[in-house]
């Protein structure tokens, strides 16, 4: 019998749930069902529903489920809609130092926009009289005034959280949710600690309650598997961490798109543009990785990574407006929200007064949406709508004309941001209206575009295959190899202890020089995974192509200089001429491409040297050395990353070039001193 990975993506309009194979990861089934904002059990309702429809229709035993996640848009909507809870900080110190922690988790009530707040209430406990009876006390007088949730916030508890823990303790017992400030961040900002634990504590009773009925209900399935939830930087936590830091599941829609991006499309490099029916989720991916910001609410930073995930109130049920047959805009109204059907959709014989011209009718009727599209209807359907307005072809290039302006726009934002180079920017359409925006938007910007596979359920999909993932962030100014050995086994100890599979763990570790901070980043599988997502290799020539058209014209025809069983490299030489062609600058491009064919990394100048993993960390550091670039602000390190083994292992956020040779030692300590390992430099 067949084992099945579940994914469930709770969209602004539809709950999605898919089967995937655990073996071959091919889609078993799919159901949809509408998201159930306004049912009393909130979305946790469709979340089941979606759930027991796929269980049906797919025939699944539930004893063969072998893992289940779903995204959440409960934290994101209570924010929004100001759905939170009164939070108590409880704060503790003694001396002069109580007196600027008082300061600064004084916080007040925190702004969440559109005249909604958390309320805030403080209070303050010396450490010589932190008793169980005054904490009890302190906990009850909070109460009485309002608070639902308590924050217990120390100076430097991310060292010793004892004292939190304790506060924690008492007000739990007490039925009165609790947190800490070491359990949100481990970085010693108190104040911007504290503000984000109150956040967090304002979603934790409604999100405790919606995870317990969830989970009681994935239970009475009979499905034994672990409930996993979706986090905001793309990967899954268990349902007891959500329980804890329900804030890290901000933004778990867009996520789980990209996370499908990544680990199911397998995009290297372009801009992930997720269409629903409301709005489209913009993204930027770079040699295999999404690209991260620190969160905010209020205009003030928060201690939070979320993907860098842009959203635009643009996609494929986007309502335009007239002025006679004049499209004056387009969006952010949309039919789904209006309670309209799209024209290209409508039944023979629908109530004229409910039938609605939107994108997707205007794609349709220019013949931009192929039969395979989600988004595909009636030509015919949409074209004798368009004709009640005015001329059907003016009409429906007007509305993607000025839909397609905002999508523009925050694409050109992104790439403005990151510096993306035109070779890099493929623009890769997902979500049920995918093909109403995509294709005419890249077609504006001259862009290549594709639409992914079973592109309207993708978000599904992505937390069907999500990792458990976990980051771990520590003040540090200079950071010793003892600080990156510790860093780099806590966060490997913390998604273990999540579920996630010994073998499968990996951490990327960076240092984040501007703030001063640590950072580990571990990812690992619930279970060892047997097979990859893997069809045929590409030949070589295929290789050579698909570097080729990624490095450009300008640089010829790349030349193979490595291969191993996961990876090859690519490097080409390229002549730019410039000062009316009398002065040149020769650069030389560099792809590694796995063997699905998908560019892993690109560099657009790079120095290459194979090497064996017993001396690799010596060759880095005389490389890094001989390519550091000194200026005003100091020493700058070239981008770094080590092909082995499998792994593409990046050291990028290292300060200098011991460390990067100290972290390299860590993450090859496993492999045999003549393994080959290749060291791949950015210039």
């Amino acid at each position: 019998m067949p084992k099945y990975r579940i994914g469930i993506d709770v969209g602004g309009t539809f709950t999605h749930a898919v089967a995937l194979d655990n073996d071959t990861y091919e889609l078993a089934g799919q159901a949809k069902v509408p998201t159930t904002h306004t049912s009393k059990e909130g979305v946790a309702k469709g979340i089941i529903d979606s759930l027991n429809s796929l269980i049906s229709d797919v025939r699944i035993d539930t004893k063969d489920v072998t893992f289940i996640a779903h995204s959440t848009t409960q934290a994101t909507n209570a924010l929004l809609e100001g759905d939170v809870s009164s939070v108590g900080i409880i704060c503790m110190g003694k001396g002069l130092e109580g007196k600027r922690v008082r300061r600064e988790t004084d916080i007040g009530d925190i702004d969440l926009g559109g005249d909604h707040k958390i309320r805030v209430f403080h209070s303050y406990i010396d450490l010589g009289s932190l008793t169980e009876e005054n904490i009890r006390s302190e906990v009850l007088r909070l109460k009485e005034k309002g608070a639902a949730a308590i924050v217990a916030a120390e100076a430097f508890s991310v060292d010793d959280p004892s004292n939190e823990e304790k506060i924690k303790g008492v007000a739990i017992n007490l039925s009165i949710p609790a947190a800490g400030t070491h359990e949100i961040s481990g970085l010693y900002g108190l104040k911007i600690r504290t503000r984000t634990a109150a956040v967090n504590a304002s979603i934790l009773p409604k999100m405790i309650e919606a995870a317990l009925a969830t989970e009681k209900c994935v239970k009475e399935t009979g499905i034994k598997a672990p409930l996993m939830i979706m986090r905001s930087d793309g990967g899954v936590m268990s349902i007891d961490q959500m329980k804890k830091r329900p804030i890290l599941t901000i933004l778990s829609g867009p996520a789980a798109g990209i996370a499908s991006a990544l680990l199911y499309v397998k995009i290297s490099d372009g801009i992930f543009l997720e269409v629903g029916g409301t709005s489209t989720d913009i993204a930027v991916i770079r040699n295999g990785k999404a690209l991260v910001k620190s969160a905010e609410i209020g205009g003030r930073k928060l201690f939070l990574r979320t993907l860098d995930s842009r959203t635009v109130g643009i996609a494929g049920g986007s309502l335009p407006k007239f002025r006679g047959p004049d499209v004056v805009d387009v969006g952010p109204r949309s039919a789904h929200i209006a309670g309209k059907i799209y024209s290209c959709f409508a039944a023979d014989g629908e109530d004229e007064s409910r039938i609605a011209v939107t994108t997707t009718c205007a794609a349709n009727y220019l013949g931009l949406v192929t039969p395979k599209d989600w988004a595909y209807g009636d030509r015919s359907k949409a074209e004798a709508a368009l004709k009640k307005i005015g001329d059907p072809e003016n009409i429906a290039t007007d509305i993607l004309k000025i839909a397609s302006q905002k999508i523009v726009a925050k694409v050109n934002d992104l790439i403005k941001d990151y510096k993306i180079e035109k070779p890099q920017c493929q623009l890769i359409g997902a979500g049920g209206g995918a093909a109403a925006i995509v294709p005419f938007a890249a077609s504006k910007m001259g862009l290549p575009f594709k639409i992914a596979d079973n592109h309207a359920v993708i978000s599904a999909i992505g937390a069907a295959l999500a990792l458990v993932t976990d980051t771990i962030e520590r003040s540090c100014i200079d950071p010793t190899e003892k600080d990156i050995i510790r860093i780099r086994k806590d966060a490997e100890d913390s998604v273990a202890r999540m579920g996630a599979a010994a073998g499968t763990i990996e951490v990327a570790v960076e240092v984040d020089r501007r703030k001063n901070v640590l950072r580990a980043v571990a990812c690992g599988a619930t279970e060892l995974r047997k097979k990859e997502m893997f069809v045929a290799e590409p030949s070589d020539e295929e290789k050579r192509a698909a570097a080729a058209l990624s490095m450009g014209p300008a640089a010829g025809r790349p030349e193979q200089v490595f291969k191993n069983s996961h990876f090859s490299v690519w490097r080409a030489s390229c002549e730019k001429r410039y000062f009316f062609g009398l002065a040149c600058a020769r650069t030389r491009p560099a792809r590694v491409i796995d063997r699905e064919g998908i560019i892993r990394l690109s560099r657009n100048n790079a120095e290459i040297e194979v090497s064996e993993a017993g001396r690799a960390a010596d060759a880095l550091k005389l490389l890094l050395d001989k390519h550091m670039l000194y200026g005003d602000a100091g020493a700058k390190m070239p981008q770094a990353h080590v092909l082995a083994g499998s792994r593409i292992i990046d050291l990028s956020g290292m300060l200098s070039a011991a460390q990067a040779a100290s972290l390299l030692n860590i993450e090859t300590a496993g492999l045999k001193e003549d393994e080959k390992v290749v060291i791949v430099l950015g210039l």
